[in-house]
């Protein structure tokens, strides 16, 4: 069992979480909120072997902007209880820079389980004139290439807020975000709700009061299996400012349920300089 630590994240995405090319296209598009966030999560549903248990948190924090690019830092934690069998602790933490025209990404992670090391991993990705390089800096030094049109967290999320925005209801993309162990793309598609406002149950987030947001469903597919099952299925609902608030992610024999418990907005980076 893998839990993929993105909301990109979420993200969201994600995330995504979630192809731009170039600045005037990039600066155009949705403004994201500069933000921290906190999900408590706690098991929704378990069958097949699925655990018997689970609680845990997400703290994800975003900020920056089109001219000086987006920083994303997350740590998610999960405590899993089987029936039989000891517990285990999952500890995942990553940070990301993504470059306002989308075409640089540098990611970095490091994932425990029970806190023993389980994955430590450094890298870059440039998109060029003759495709897109994954470089990747640890553990071990290689280089891979990317699918054309692979898009990265940031970008992904604001090109599905503006479909969201222009009414469309489906969104497919590859996406590169970085916490996958082996370092692969995914193709992910996107089911786009009908358009809501509120606070999404949370009358607490005060910022998002009367806010616009969309319900949505987003599959991870492996691209090498090609079976059309989905390794991972996300829903959630995204603000107009980028903000996730409820989140399921669903494994197949598990669920998680994350609930919004805290939200600050942070100061907004912009683009002028003086």
């Amino acid at each position: 069992m893998s839990l993929r630590p993105g909301l990109y994240t979420l993200f969201l995405a994600s995330t995504l979480v979630l192809a731009l090319c170039g600045v005037g296209i990039a600066q155009s598009g949705p403004d994201m909120a500069a933000h921290r966030a906190i999900y408590d999560l706690s098991l929704l549903k378990s069958s097949n072997g699925g655990p018997e248990s689970a609680r845990g948190r997400i703290v994800v924090e975003f900020s920056g902007s089109a001219c000086d690019g987006y920083v994303q830092t997350m740590r998610q934690v999960v405590q899993l209880s089987a029936s039989e069998g000891e517990a285990a602790q999952l500890d995942y933490r990553s940070t990301t820079f993504e470059a306002g025209d989308a075409t640089r990404f540098r990611f970095s992670r490091d994932n425990k389980k029970s806190g023993e090391p389980a994955d430590k991993a450094e890298g870059a990705v440039e998109k060029r004139n003759r495709g897109i390089l994954l470089m990747i800096s640890k553990p071990k030094r290689k280089q891979l290439d990317l699918p054309e049109g692979t898009l990265f967290p940031t970008e992904h999320m604001r090109r599905l807020i503006q479909a969201a925005r222009n009414g469309e209801t489906r969104f497919s993309a590859p996406l590169f975000d970085g916490a996958d162990e082996d370092n692969r793309v995914f193709d992910t598609v996107v089911t786009i709700g009908p358009r809501k406002e509120g606070t999404d149950g949370q009358s607490f987030t005060a910022p998002l009061a009367n806010m616009p947001y969309w319900p949505m469903s987003m599959s991870f597919f492996e691209r090498e299996k090609g079976d059309g099952v989905p390794a991972q299925t996300m829903r959630f609902n995204v603000y107009n400012n980028g903000v996730i608030g409820t989140i399921v992610i669903d494994f197949g024999d598990f669920a998680l349920s994350g609930k919004l418990q805290g939200l600050e907005m942070l100061k907004a980076s912009t683009c002028d300089k003086k």
